[in-house]
């Protein structure tokens, strides 16, 4: 059987689809697995062994899945376009969620909807199971991160002046949704504890559109030393300096469920967002290793909410303090 898997476009969503890949590998092992990706998280796709070719969905991959004569596709955005794609490639078999009119172009449409408080793992699961692969009874998204990436990130490291030792690493910015960041003059509060009380330097992860955010935080900080690496990174390498890091701190983001993903003790800022259905998965691990992830949250009445930009008092993040924060590190990282 050969399996196209359409991936979703964010990097948390590339971290939260990792147990439906590896269903669908489970179920036929001796068959071939490709993944239909965006440019931005193919790199990513194609670090993971259980995939076997990564296709880059630009103006050639219509004709590059045509050739490739695939026999199903699992299509895990919920768009029109995306079914359409796969529909006008000539994939026989396609599977997805019904919804944005698409319902004709499936083969197999599934109805759409969690119930509140479940976590987004099941949503991509649950299509991993119309496409007969077995639900793991504990879902893992745990990722091996390799030597070589390992050696690429702290080459990115040394250039920006780091000399080794333990550091944290931190993503204060969110470019999507303004209403999920932090105030920063908190993070660098936290960063300025950090350096006081623990000695550790701050590693600074994002975008090159995430740069100016990044320089104001790092600007803000009086004691910590802060190491700005936004845009100079790939997502590989990112990868591999969360692996690297001894603390990951920041809002709910891609690279928060990436820094869970590697393993690392985590601190996420939640707000206008649900933890219970987007925070990185804490659940048990293949390797064994215990997973350290804390919330620092303040309950508010309006969130979970839709709003890019908070239209009133931005209440369920002004209320989460530095000292929430540092006590929220204390369970998750021990002074």
């Amino acid at each position: 059987m050969r399996t196209l898997v359409r991936a979703t476009n964010w990097v948390g969503d590339v971290v939260m689809s990792l147990p439906a890949v590896r269903a669908l590998r489970a179920a036929d092992p001796d068959g071939s697995l490709a993944i239909l990706a965006r440019p931005w998280v193919a790199e990513l796709y194609r670090l993971l062994p259980e995939v076997d070719e990564v296709v880059v969905d630009a103006a050639k991959g219509r004709l590059e899945i045509q050739a490739a004569r695939f026999d199903r596709a699992v299509i895990l955005p919920t768009s029109f376009s995306s079914a359409l794609a796969l529909a006008r490639a000539g994939v026989p078999e396609r599977i997805g969620y019904r919804g944005e009119w698409r319902g004709v172009l499936l083969t197999k449409a599934l109805r759409r909807g969690l119930a509140v408080g479940t976590h987004q793992v099941w949503k991509h699961l649950r299509l991993a199971e119309a496409a007969g692969a077995a639900i793991p009874a504990a879902p893992d998204v745990s990722w091996p991160v390799s030597a070589a990436v390992r050696e690429a990130a702290r080459a990115r490291l040394a250039e920006a002046g780091w000399k080794g030792g333990a550091f944290a690493a931190a993503h204060v910015a969110s470019f999507a949704h303004a209403s999920k960041r932090w105030e920063l003059g908190r993070f660098a509060a936290v960063f300025d504890d950090l350096a006081a009380r623990r000695g550790l330097p701050v590693v600074l992860l994002g975008s090159g559109g995430e740069k100016s955010v990044n320089s104001e935080a790092a600007a803000l900080a009086r004691k910590a030393r802060v190491f700005d690496l936004s845009g100079a990174t790939s997502l590989p390498e990112a990868l591999g300096i969360l692996a690297e890091a001894a603390l990951f701190l920041g809002n709910d983001s891609g690279l928060a469920h990436l820094a869970g993903a590697a393993g690392t003790p985590s601190v996420v800022v939640f707000g206008p967002t649900d933890p219970e259905a987007t925070r990185p998965w804490d659940g048990p691990r293949a390797d064994g290793r215990p997973v350290r992830l804390a919330i620092a949250r303040r309950r508010t009445l309006c969130a979970p909410c839709a709003f890019a930009v908070c239209p009133i008092d931005h209440a369920c993040m002004e209320g989460v303090t530095p000292a929430d924060v540092l006590a929220a590190i204390d369970t998750v990282f021990p002074a």
